[in-house]
């Protein structure tokens, strides 16, 4: 079973592919594409969100026989500001491309993925792996979140 974890950001959205069928799991896009950049001319929210659309339209296209999308949510407090509000944009984004393609979709914060900002990195590496490239906070979120889909059918 293959499992999408997505994890928004207003500058760079980060997405893991992993396969449950093998022990342990496995990070699949490790080596390859793991975050979405938006083009220079990609300036507002509109443009943003209809670029990440059609982003998803491709890995999908690439990935067909993903079965699953975890989202892992933002953590909304009290002081939210506008780049919380364009990430939940991407969120809703994804959520659109799933519901007109029938594919099941989780949304889940740290808690309900047994982890914390703190420690998310390194649950990342020791449940599946991490990325050769551009490792952080948010692709150990993306990773998280696809593990979590893999091991809770």
């Amino acid at each position: 079973m293959k499992i999408l974890g997505f994890r928004s950001d207003p500058s760079t959205p980060r997405y893991a592919i992993v396969d449950s069928s093998g022990t342990p799991p496995a990070l699949l896009n490790a080596d390859g594409e793991s975050r979405l950049r938006f083009p220079a001319d990609c300036t507002n929210e509109a443009a943003q969100v209809t670029w990440l659309f059609r982003e998803f339209e491709r890995i999908f296209h690439i990935h067909p026989d993903i079965d699953r999308v975890i989202i892992k949510k933002g953590e909304f407090t009290q002081g939210d500001n506008n780049a919380k509000r364009v990430a939940s944009y991407q969120e809703a984004a994804l959520l659109l491309y799933c519901g007109q393609h029938n594919k099941p979709v989780v949304s889940k914060i740290y808690a309900s993925l047994s982890t914390r900002s703190a420690q998310v990195k390194d649950h990342a590496i020791a449940r599946v792996g991490q990325t050769t490239k551009y490792w952080d906070g948010k692709m150990a979120d993306a990773i998280i979140a696809a593990w979590w889909g893999a091991t809770n059918p």
